[in-house]
């Protein structure tokens, strides 16, 4: 599998924007080459209308698009926040919006709204993407309002990191922060996926999207105001126990030290301590007997069940190693 050195949500860098680094240095936010249009500025001039812009009460948060009347299609993480949110529409009038239904683990959301749609865009949910074809994503970045991209699809059905969704497409094309929850869309018009983050990748600057192929029924579920969420332990900043962590806790390395826990959670339930006890935290060795060894490795673990689902922790605490049982759930609070 390729590896992703820099990976990042494309909410603006105010709005609680977090990259993953691997070991190499950060990357670089350069613009590739964009793919010829080749019919697409067509398919712009025709779908930009369907295309908005979402703000909170602190400005921009990114991007949405008319599907069906009175709904706007968008990237879960743009508006986890629950709202209220106000909509820009192409022809700058300002509309409010609430948030109807979510799938967090795809990261795609549909909120209501009063206002007109001006156009609606199709969705595409029959058709496989391939691999090369050309695309286009109509979005905000770069404090640019409901702005062309154009690129190529790269790879199908990629899991870039446990903190994305899984089953992305990959894409050339050059987005930024304020273009997540814009549509990409192929040569005939019809909505492809949602872009949901950027990364730098051995082979050069990539985008990633989720695709909406097969997912009619989420999104009426979704159209019925369901939410569904990943599930967490409520841990704030587990971290690998390290050889130097370990030597300064007095521990064997190994495992994931469980840093904070947040009241109300699964882990606060199953009695885990974290720094916020005092002491020595305890640290997570196992999750249902898979060994884990980096927040990553947890994430991804916990990430294979869904909320409700009971998992077997196994658990150091100073010398002793035990295990426990936790209910998983959404993060506290939401």
């Amino acid at each position: 599998m390729r590896k992703a050195w820099g990976l990042a949500l494309l909410v603006p860098f105010g709005l609680g924007l977090y990259a993953l680094w691997g070991k190499e240095p950060p990357f670089r936010w350069a613009e590739p080459v964009q793919a010829p249009p080749t019919g697409l500025q067509e398919v712009y001039a025709q779908a930009h209308p369907a295309v908005l812009r979402i703000e909170g009460p602190e400005g921009s948060r990114g991007t949405g698009f008319f599907y069906a009347p009175g709904l706007v299609l968008t990237a879960y993480h743009v508006v986890a926040d629950g709202g209220p949110y106000t909509l820009v529409l192409a022809n700058r009038e300002r509309a409010g919006a609430t948030l109807l239904g979510f799938a967090e683990p795809l990261d795609l959301a549909v909120l209501r709204t009063e206002a007109r749609a001006p156009t609606l865009l199709p969705l595409e949910t029959g058709r496989p993407p391939r691999v090369g074809e050309a695309v286009l994503h109509i979005g905000n970045g770069r404090g640019q309002f409901i702005a062309p991209r154009y690129g190529r699809i790269t790879r199908l059905s990629v899991s870039p990191s446990p903190f994305l969704p899984q089953g992305l497409m990959e894409a050339s094309l050059p987005l930024a922060p304020g273009d997540s929850g814009g549509p990409v869309l192929d040569g005939e018009g019809r909505v492809l996926g949602v872009a949901v983050a950027i990364g730098q990748t051995e082979e050069g600057f990539r985008s990633f999207f989720t695709p909406l192929l097969d997912r009619q029924a989420v999104l009426v579920s979704l159209e019925r105001g369901e939410r569904s969420y990943w599930p967490y332990l409520g841990l704030r900043g587990p971290r690998a126990l390290t050889p130097e962590l370990a030597r300064e806790l007095g521990l064997p390395p190994g495992g994931v030290v469980v840093g904070e826990v947040v009241p109300g959670g699964a882990a606060h339930r199953a009695g885990l301590r974290g720094l916020e006890a005092g002491g020595v935290p305890d640290v997570i060795l196992e999750v249902n007997g898979v060994k884990v060894n980096s927040f990553e490795d947890l994430l991804r673990e916990v990430r294979r069940y869904q909320v409700g689902d009971r998992v077997i922790l196994t658990v150091r605490r100073g010398g002793e190693v035990f295990q426990v049982e936790a209910d998983l759930a959404p993060f506290p609070g939401r």
